[in-house]
């Protein structure tokens, strides 16, 4: 039995910086998992095509996804994306997105599975903590997988959670597997992620902190794993997505606790070294992936000095001016936003949040981010002071000043549109909640209509599902 495992190619990765590749780019499973030196690369296998454009390397990072979200201003000189901008997913653009998103998390859930097949099979390799460690690595990252799938091609599921949804797949197969009900599907996201947490008790990241414990590179730099806590956050992030507010604001509430001591807020110092600026304040980051190349994604998408419009992703000035609500002060505008560029009489804004290579933080795409934790529990308290509490001290540490509680509401949205520039989650945001109208990236007092089937992407063919 084979899996095709080495796809990594322009992803700023080396294939055989994690595994000696047979011919034809194929690992012989036995031969992989008859250690643990095949298991930890196999996995870290799986983190490196995490980065692949088709993913969060590009299409549900800051392009395809954000598009979606209507984040920049797409004219008719740029018709691929503009037929996005439109909803338009039946057009080659479309298909050819939604074809690459759910043929390789699909094929990448198939490594998860292949994993813990193995880990049963071969757990006699894997002493001390690394079974536990592995096993809940896969799993978080099957559940993470499946769950941005749902939240792409599936329902939206407060509005029914009956319907039928898509694809689960809790084992290594060939043959397709039915598609569950949405809420069936979301129990499954939640099963794995509650077993994922008790894996994960012991994680490095509880005792050691982010940096890890130094004894083996495979248990430093937890952010940059699913570790504990990023998997607290992704069940917070789970339940609220299906309306479950109380065990939401639990889980959020258990990560806020420890947040000073493993994810503390960034400093002003850390933005002010334009050379080496922090734009993705790396501290507050509960998992990110690391893209060797993540510098191509600005000099690619949005480097205003050197593309044109048919090729770059920019909002414009007036339209960010609006949605910052002119606060310059804000530490998310001004190490990301500030620079502009004028094109045709019309100024720009360049978003530079992956500009830069000199350090780790210039190579970490952000997954989890500690501030979606106090949103959540600030959308979800039913104590007013409480709600306000969380709400301000997040707004706080990016200089802003307090709300009222019973604003607090009001702001959440405008924080969501801020918070997660380039990120991939105001797309998520707006599904959520429904909303029939965005932010219009031409026009700053315009809306732009939805329709809700819009925030329900189609299911590509058969044929690229499973293969």
């Amino acid at each position: 039995m084979i899996i095709f495992i080495c796809l990594w190619g322009g992803v700023g990765f080396s294939c055989s910086n994690w595994l000696d590749v047979k011919p034809s780019d194929r690992i012989s499973e036995d031969n992989n998992f008859s250690s643990l030196v095949g298991f930890k690369k196999t996995l870290n296998g799986v983190y490196i095509e995490l980065n692949s454009s088709d993913l969060y390397g590009k299409n549900l990072s800051c392009e395809f996804i954000e598009i979606l979200a209507q984040r920049y201003a797409i004219g008719d000189e740029n018709k691929s994306n503009k037929e996005l901008m439109e909803f338009s997913y039946n057009g080659s653009a479309g298909r050819g997105k939604t074809t690459s998103i759910w043929g390789t998390a699909y094929k990448l859930i198939a490594n998860t599975n292949l994993i813990l097949k193995n880990i049963e099979l071969h757990s006699d390799v894997l002493a001390g903590e690394y079974y536990n460690l592995i096993k809940g690595e896969a799993l978080a990252l099957r559940a993470l997988l499946h769950f941005d799938l749902f939240r792409l091609f599936g329902p939206i599921y407060t509005e029914d959670s009956t319907a039928i949804s898509i694809p689960y797949y809790k084992e290594f197969q060939f043959d397709a597997a039915p598609s569950y009900a949405a809420n069936g599907f979301m129990n499954m996201v939640i099963e794995d992620l509650l077993q994922a947490e008790q894996l994960l008790v012991n994680d490095p990241i509880v005792k050691y902190g982010v940096k890890g414990n130094a004894k083996d590179v495979f248990l430093q730099d937890r952010n940059l794993r699913l570790n504990y806590y990023a998997v607290q956050g992704l069940l917070a992030r789970a339940y609220l997505y299906m309306g479950n507010k109380e065990r939401a604001l639990y889980y959020a509430e258990s990560v806020i606790k420890i947040q000073e001591e493993k994810f503390p807020w960034v400093t002003p110092m850390k933005l002010d070294n334009s050379k080496s600026a922090d734009r993705v304040f790396s501290t507050e980051i509960m998992f990110a992936l690391q893209n060797l190349n993540r510098n191509t994604l600005y000099t690619s998408l949005f480097d205003g000095a050197n593309l044109k419009l048919n090729t770059l992703l920019a909002p414009r000035g007036d339209v960010v001016n609006y949605v910052f609500e002119s606060d310059k002060a804000d530490y998310r505008y001004s190490s990301s936003l500030s620079g502009t560029v004028e094109i045709s009489g019309t100024t720009y804004r360049v978003f530079n949040k992956f500009q830069g290579t000199d350090s780790l933080y210039n190579q970490m795409i952000p997954m989890i981010r500690i501030s979606e934790m106090y949103m959540i529990a600030s959308e979800t308290s039913t104590d007013g002071p409480t709600r306000a509490k969380y709400f301000n001290t997040f707004r706080n540490h990016h200089n802003l000043g307090n709300v009222r509680e019973w604003d607090v509401n009001y702001y959440l949205e405008k924080e969501w549109k801020k918070e997660f520039y380039g990120e991939g989650q105001l797309f998520f945001w707006y599904k959520r909640n429904k909303k029939t109208e965005m932010q219009s990236a031409t026009d700053q007092y315009g809306l732009v209509s939805v329709k809700l089937s819009n925030y329900v992407l189609p299911i590509p063919d058969a044929e690229s599902q499973y293969n």
